[in-house]
């Protein structure tokens, strides 16, 4: 049961291209917020791990932006994804 997921760009900070072979873009396939991140996990894992815990759980400093609107706690990772959105993640500078 393969079903077509939506293509959406993930695009990163210039700080974490670093980690993806310098791409500051990444088209991911993935309905939710929650199967980017595992899609990332697998393409990209040093990038996930500056996105999130060994647990899976997003870092407290990493901002997740959905369409420019931030998507906060558990029920946002739920968030379903549209074909061609752009998913923007920003860590903030303090990671205190």
């Amino acid at each position: 049961m393969d079903e077509e997921k939506a293509t959406v760009t993930l695009r990163l900070p210039s700080t974490l291209s670093a980690y993806s072979g310098g791409k500051s873009q990444i088209q991911v396939k993935a309905d939710t917020v929650e199967q980017l991140l595992e899609v990332l996990e697998r393409l990209h894992p040093l990038v996930w791990e500056r996105l999130c815990t060994q647990e899976g759980h997003v870092r407290k400093h990493v901002k997740i932006f959905v369409n420019n609107e931030m998507i906060t706690g558990p029920h946002g990772l739920q968030t379903t994804l549209k074909p061609g959105q752009e998913i923007i993640v920003l860590p903030s500078t303090s990671s205190v």
